[in-house]
């Protein structure tokens, strides 16, 4: 297992945090980060790695192991101090969004009443994502709600839309739910908060 040297935990982290503070204040809009030299076991998306260095601390637990295999895991706890906790009570969860994972995203916890701030927030990879139409996409989304002027509209490849389906049902009765963030093959991020209306158009 490699130790991550090339990534700054002051300088790329607070670059890379703001970065994700803009996509979570300007949730549906896509949002690139740089590129940099990482060492991440193959089926893992550098910005997935970029978003732990960036946000984890040993205070956070996450979870990877029912989406990925146990080298992802480690190598995250290795570079991003985090705890690993099992899918039910973990604060982040590393899902791949290509396959039918719904009944994973449903054990994701999704806060309670009292305190609706302990949810999770689902990291979910899928292939491309885009603001503009592009080609062979699986589906639209047209995101509604705080933070968002009308409607953002989202153009997505790579994604089950059961995955998605399953998202929009856990966040119906908000504050309860999940957050979303949305990672690519390219570095590419967008944030999906629980209090957004999610509008599921697939492309036949």
């Amino acid at each position: 297992m490699i130790k991550e040297i090339v990534f700054d935990s002051v300088f790329d982290a607070q670059k890379s945090f703001r970065l994700l503070l803009d996509a979570f204040s300007h949730p549906g809009t896509i949002h690139s980060f740089d590129p940099f030299e990482l060492n991440q076991p193959n089926e893992l998306y550098k910005s997935n790695v970029i978003i732990a260095l960036s946000l984890f601390d040993n205070n956070i637990s996450f979870h990877a192991s029912s989406s990925y295999n146990l080298n992802v895991e480690n190598y995250l706890h290795l570079n991003a101090s985090a705890k690993i906790e099992n899918i039910e009570t973990a604060d982040y969860v590393f899902l791949n969004g290509q396959n039918d994972i719904s009944n994973l995203i449903d054990q994701c916890k999704i806060g309670d009443l009292l305190y609706p701030e302990k949810n999770a927030t689902i990291i979910l990879a899928v292939n491309t994502l885009s603001n503009d139409k592009i080609e062979q996409f699986d589906c639209q989304i047209n995101l509604s709600g705080p933070g968002i002027q009308t409607t953002n509209k989202l153009f997505i490849k790579g994604l089950n839309l059961a995955n998605l389906e399953t998202i929009k049902s856990l966040n119906q009765e908000f504050p309860l739910g999940v957050d979303l963030i949305l990672t690519d093959a390219f570095e590419q991020i967008t944030v999906i908060p629980r209090s957004l209306q999610i509008e599921i158009i697939q492309n036949i």
